[in-house]
């Protein structure tokens, strides 16, 4: 980029200038500086008023980009599309009242789809992680999901979204992180009144603008104390790595690339890397700072315990036109409220609560439900709705009188969204109410991505005819300790199945792999298997109700079934006590959680290494 031009460029008073691909202009732009000079181009400069479709051709012959000055442009539309750089711009108009996510309600139906889709999301994003610990590339077109489901989501869910992004586990930080900045970036954008491109966008940044913290040493992030100054200047190398991780990736716009390089830059020139000021810092990037803060406040910490919504909204609140673009700040809070949905709060007779709505008829008046009994045993009581917050007259009825952080006096937020979950759903037999509370809990347990000490073997080479979807084939080797033993693996997940499959035929597996639950049941009946591994979350059939069918059907015999599961404590209290699975492995897993497994079935005698088998 020629930077002696762009910058006079930027020195001209009200100019909003974009970088973009020439196929990205249109009739009426003001074309102000190119990759090259321009009498290497068919035109004389110094800038041009895009008038005809053939001088559109002959910028795109001759330029790779170019940039647009938006303010002297006739046509001035602000440019949208995946070959679209930011490079000063004002923030557009802001709606006077943001009251999207308060005229949201969390009803029986939006809890639940809410539920599907955080579950979604866990998913995708684990297969994300797992992807890019085993290629070593970031798979964009899984990210694009995500962010699809995210931006269809807005009119159906939002409320319970919001809810879920206070489910915080500390060593599922940077996992969760992705997750929660990713629903708040697109239902703030959404709320915004934003265009679809621009809330995709969003989602997009909130997914991905920690990336690079993928390459840092662990020890610094995850350092109680204060980093020394070398920690800190490696800390603040993230963005421009996770920029360079992505820049090649198709699919990705030039907008959320400049957004997540910016992601640490502030509006008064304090922050990194390029220390960019004002309407120099993309939008986009603005828009993550503060989404960023929040939720990393509002989380638990190596160096500090989490902040209440009141807390961290008060820091925004002080740093607005310092670190914080003020105009942004204003709206977010306005955005999430006084006290969102799904908070924790401490009631003026010192009872424990969970925020369920706040309503507004004349005055503003939370429902909410009472939390009964101790951390490791509790149970939701009725909904309340109390006193009027504000106005009411000394001495009146229940109301609020603390807001306290996620997880506060060892609440599990997880474990409370599982309970209200199950009391909104009304199963149709008590077997089923087991299914949902446990797949609810399952639903909303986040991918144990920071706990990857050993990123998963290489996937297996695909066989020259590759199976249908749905069917399966079986690979594998007589050798290693297992030889010979058959192995029926059931994920819906790709990423997995060859992780897994991997490690298995190493050991001397052979190995079939299906995707659902039906397919499953199919194969054993056809052919029993020395073991099984079974995802709880599956399409059509859950993990539970091909477990049950095998026990109805007397298929089980002495096949051990390992349930895979990203929820250690729902999978050892469902499955082992009360359904009779044998083991489990955590999802994302490593070669050492496979093993693991397997010598306890053999300790047990449940698995019989090869010799055994055939002495």
């Amino acid at each position: 980029m020629q930077a002696a031009g762009l910058e006079e460029l930027k020195q001209r008073p009200g100019a909003q200038l974009f970088r973009l691909a020439p196929s990205e202009l249109r009739l009426g732009q003001r074309v102000v500086l190119l990759d090259r000079a321009w009498t290497e181009s068919p035109f004389p400069g110094p800038s041009l008023i895009l008038e005809s479709f053939e001088q559109k051709k002959l910028l795109e012959e001759c330029c790779a980009w170019l940039i647009i000055d938006l303010s002297a442009s006739l046509n001035r539309t602000r440019p949208e599309g995946p070959q679209v750089e930011p490079l000063q711009e004002r923030l557009p108009n802001l709606p006077e009242r943001i009251e999207l996510l308060q005229t949201s309600r969390l009803t029986s139906h939006s809890m639940r789809v809410g539920l599907r889709i955080y579950n979604i999301l866990v998913r995708r994003i684990t297969e994300f992680m797992l992807s890019f610990r085993i290629s070593g590339e970031l798979d964009i077109g899984l990210a694009q999901s995500v962010v699809s489901l995210l931006v269809h989501s807005q009119n159906l869910s939002l409320a319970a979204l919001i809810w879920l992004t206070r489910i915080k586990e500390r060593r599922f930080y940077l996992a969760q992180h992705s997750i929660n900045t990713s629903i708040l970036m697109a239902g703030f954008a959404h709320a915004l009144g934003w265009s679809r491109t621009q809330v995709e966008t969003a989602a997009m940044v909130g997914l991905l603008h920690d990336v690079g913290k993928a390459r840092l040493d662990l020890n610094i992030l995850g350092k109680p104390g204060e980093l020394t100054l070398a920690e800190l200047n490696e800390m603040r190398s993230h963005p421009v790595i996770g920029h360079d991780l992505l820049k090649d990736s198709p699919g990705l716009s030039w907008e959320a690339l400049a957004a997540i390089r910016a992601s640490h830059e502030r509006p008064d020139g304090q922050g990194y890397p390029l220390g960019l000021s004002g309407e120099e810092v993309p939008v986009m990037a603005r828009l993550i700072a503060i989404v960023d803060a929040y939720d990393a406040m509002t989380s638990e910490r190596p160096h500090r315990p989490p902040m209440t919504h009141q807390q961290a909204l008060g820091v925004l609140w002080k740093q607005r036109a310092g670190q914080f673009d003020q105009a942004l700040v204003e709206s977010f809070i306005q955005f999430l409220g006084w006290i969102p949905p799904g908070t924790l709060v401490r009631l003026s007779d010192r009872r424990l609560a969970v925020l369920i709505e706040m309503k507004k008829r004349g005055s503003t008046q939370a429902l909410v439900r009472i939390i009964k009994g101790l951390p490791d045993a509790f149970e939701l009581g009725d909904e309340i709705l109390l006193a009027p917050q504000f106005g009411a007259a000394a001495g009146a009825p229940l109301r609020i009188a603390e807001l306290l952080p996620d997880n506060a006096d060892g609440y599990s937020m997880r474990l409370l969204t599982g309970k209200l979950f199950d009391q909104l759903d009304v199963p149709l037999e008590a077997s089923e109410l087991e299914d949902r509370l446990a797949a609810a809990q399952e639903s909303v347990a986040p991918p144990a991505a920071e706990e990857f000490t050993e990123a998963p073997p290489p996937a297996a080479q695909p066989s020259s005819e590759p199976a249908r979807p749905g069917s399966a084939t079986a690979t594998g080797s007589p050798r290693g300790p297992y030889g010979g033993l058959d192995c029926l693996v059931v994920d819906d997940s790709l990423t997995i199945r060859k992780a897994l499959e991997a490690v298995l035929i190493d050991k001397g597996f052979r190995v079939r792999c299906v995707e659902t639950g039906e397919e499953a049941i199919r194969q054993v009946e056809q052919q029993p298997a020395d073991v099984i591994f079974l995802d709880i979350l599956l399409p059509g059939m859950s993990g539970f109700s091909v477990l049950r069918a095998f026990r109805r059907a007397r298929l089980l015999g002495e096949m051990p079934v390992i349930m895979i599961s990203g929820n250690p404590q729902a999978t050892e209290h469902y499955f082992l006590e009360r359904i009779g699975a044998d083991d489990f492995i955590p999802k994302p897993f490593g070669r050492d959680d496979v093993d693991g497994c397997l010598e306890r079935l053999r300790q047990r005698g449940r698995l019989q290494p090869a010799a055994a088998v055939h002495d």
